[in-house]
C-alpha cells in the first residue's frame, strides 16, 4: 500500500541515527524486532498482497448482499413480492405495483436484527468464536399519492430505504509462529476485536402508470448519496493486543486500524411491469440497474511496542485518505402471484443478480472483484439466483382483518466459484382497522459451513443465524 497525502510515519530511523545509538547491539536487535513484528502487523491485518485487495477485505456485509425490498408484510411472505406489490413498498419490489394503490398513504417500517455467527478455523483451532451483533434501525418511509391525468391511472411516491447492513461485533484469537526473514524465530498470541457499524440508505422517487386495464408500468429511481443528512456509509475498528517471543526477545504489541467509509454516492433505477393474465394470475417483473458507485475512505493505523528487556516503547502511526469507485451489479426477477380467492394467495418470485460486474477501481485505475479480492481477470464468481415462495390468507372479520402470512426462501451469498447456500423462512401478521394497517413479520436466515476468512486467517468457515423482526404501519387517506 502506498503512502497517501497526509500520511504520517515515525519510525526507528529516529533512534538509529543518533549518535549515541548507531553502534547499539541493542538498538540493533530492537530494530529487527520492531521490522518482524510490523510484517506480522501488515501481513495479519492487511492479509491482501495488494491495495485492491486489502479494500476487498475491509467490506464485510452483515445482511443478504442480494438486493432486496422493504416492508413486514412482504417479508412476511418470504420476500415473494413481485408479482404482489400492492402496497408503498412496492417502490423497492417492483414499481409497476405501484398502480394498485387507490387512496394516498403514508407508512413506514422498522426492524431489529441480530446475526450470530460461529466460527471454526482447520489451521488454527484456537481462533474459533462466536459474533453476535444486534441493530434496531429504520428499514422504510414512504409516501405515495395516485391521480388520474390524461385519462390514465397514475401514481408518485417518495421513499427511503434502509438496503445494506455493515453491523458487527466479532472477538477472537489467534496465534502464530514461525521464522522472520533473518531466520530469526517467533511465536506469538494475539486478541483481536473487531467493531463495525453503518448502512447504505437510498433516497427514491417513483412512479406507476396503467397503460391498460391489466397491464401497468414503473419506475424507481434510487439516489444513493449522504448530502442529505443522514450518513451513507460504515466504519470499521479493529485492535489488537499481542504477546510473545520474537528471537529470545519478550514482545508486547498493541495495535489499531480505524476505517471511515462516507459518501457512498451513486444513482441508479428500478423498473417494473405488473400484468393481469387472468383475474386469478398476475406476472410481475423488475430489472434493477447496475451503477457506479464514489466513496471516501479515510483510515489511520497505529502501534505502539513494548520490549520489556530493552526497557523500550515504539510508537507508529499511519494516515491516509482516497477516493474509490465501486461498480455495483444488476439484478433481474420475475414472479407470479395467484389469488385462489379473495382471501387467500399465493406467490413464487425467481431473481438473478450478476455479482461477477461487482468491481472495485481504485486511484490507479485497478479493477477487482467486490466478492472475491482477485483482479477482474483472474476472478471467478457465478451469478446468484434467489428463489423465494409465500402465502397470505385473510380472516376476514365484521370490521377488522387480520391476515396470516409464511414464506420459505433460498438466498445464496456470492463467493469465489460457487455460491454459499443460505436459507431462510418466515412468519407474519397484522391487523387491518378502517383506514389503518399494523403488520408485523419475524425472518430467520441461516448459512451452516459458509466459506470465508475472518480477518486474514485462512480456511475459516462459519456457521451463520440471522434474526430479523419487522413492524410497519400504514395509513390510508
Amino acid at each position: 500500500m502506498g503512502n497517501s497525502p497526509g500520511e504520517k510515519i515515525t519510525g526507528p530511523n529516529e533512534a538509529e541515527n543518533h549518535p549515541s545509538c548507531s553502534r547499539s547491539i541493542e538498538q540493533r536487535r530492537y530494530k529487527c524486532v520492531f521490522l518482524g513484528l510490523m510484517t506480522l502487523f501488515m501481513a495479519f491485518v492487511l492479509a491482501r498482497p495488494s491495495h485492491a485487495q486489502e479494500f476487498f477485505q475491509l467490506i464485510r456485509l452483515s445482511s443478504s448482499p442480494n438486493p432486496v425490498g422493504s416492508g413486514a408484510r412482504a417479508q412476511g411472505m418470504g420476500g415473494a413480492f413481485i408479482a404482489v406489490a400492492d402496497d408503498a413498498t412496492a417502490a423497492s419490489w417492483n414499481p409497476g405495483g405501484l398502480i394498485q394503490l387507490e387512496t394516498p398513504e403514508l407508512s413506514v417500517v422498522g426492524s431489529y436484527a441480530r446475526r450470530e455467527e460461529e466460527f471454526s478455523s482447520r489451521d488454527h483451532p484456537e481462533a474459533e468464536t462466536t459474533g453476535t451483533t444486534d441493530s434496531v434501525d429504520l428499514n422504510y418511509l414512504s409516501a405515495a399519492y395516485p391521480f388520474t391525468l390524461w385519462g390514465r391511472n397514475m401514481v408518485v411516491s417518495l421513499n427511503f430505504q434502509r438496503l445494506f447492513e455493515f453491523d458487527k461485533d466479532i472477538r477472537f484469537n489467534f496465534a502464530s509462529s514461525g521464522e522472520l526473514a533473518d531466520g530469526s524465530p517467533f511465536s506469538v498470541n494475539q486478541e483481536v476485536d473487531l467493531h463495525q457499524s453503518g448502512g447504505l440508505k437510498a433516497l427514491a422517487p417513483a412512479y406507476a402508470v396503467q397503460l391498460t386495464p391489466t397491464l401497468s408500468l414503473g419506475l424507481t429511481l434510487n439516489i444513493w448519496t449522504g448530502e442529505l443528512g443522514y450518513d451513507n456509509g460504515w466504519e470499521e475498528r479493529i485492535t489488537s493486543i499481542s504477546r510473545g517471543l520474537v528471537g529470545d526477545t519478550l514482545v508486547e504489541t498493541h495495535l489499531e486500524q480505524f476505517n471511515r467509509f462516507s459518501n457512498f454516492s451513486g444513482v441508479n433505477a428500478n423498473f417494473g411491469f405488473l400484468w393481469d393474465i387472468t383475474p386469478m394470475i398476475t406476472v410481475g417483473g423488475v430489472f434493477k440497474a447496475p451503477f457506479r458507485a464514489h466513496v471516501e475512505r479515510e483510515f489511520t493505523i497505529k502501534s505502539r511496542q513494548f520490549i520489556p528487556s530493552l526497557g523500550r516503547e515504539f510508537s507508529q502511526t499511519l494516515r491516509g485518505q482516497e477516493d474509490v469507485k465501486m461498480d455495483m451489479p444488476m439484478s433481474y426477477g420475475l414472479g407470479v402471484a395467484l389469488r385462489l380467492s379473495d382471501a387467500f394467495t399465493v406467490s413464487l418470485d425467481i431473481t438473478r443478480t450478476e455479482w461477477s460486474d461487482a468491481l472495485l477501481i481504485n486511484e490507479e485505475g485497478e479493477k477487482t472483484s467486490l466478492v472475491d479480492g482477485l483482479p477482474e481477470e483472474e476472478s471467478d464468481v457465478d451469478a446468484t439466483h434467489q428463489v423465494r415462495a409465500g402465502m397470505e390468507y385473510l380472516f376476514i372479520l365484521p370490521k377488522t382483518v387480520i391476515p396470516v402470512r409464511a414464506g420459505v426462501f433460498y438466498d445464496p451469498e456470492p463467493a469465489h466459484g460457487s455460491p454459499e447456500d443460505f436459507y431462510g423462512f418466515s412468519l407474519g401478521t397484522g391487523v387491518i382497522i378502517g383506514r389503518f394497517v399494523l403488520d408485523a413479520a419475524y425472518v430467520f436466515r441461516w448459512g451452516n459451513g459458509v466459506e470465508g476468512i475472518v480477518q486474514g486467517i485462512p480456511n475459516t468457515t462459519a456457521d451463520v443465524r440471522q434474526h430479523r423482526f419487522l413492524a410497519s404501519a400504514i395509513i390510508h387517506f
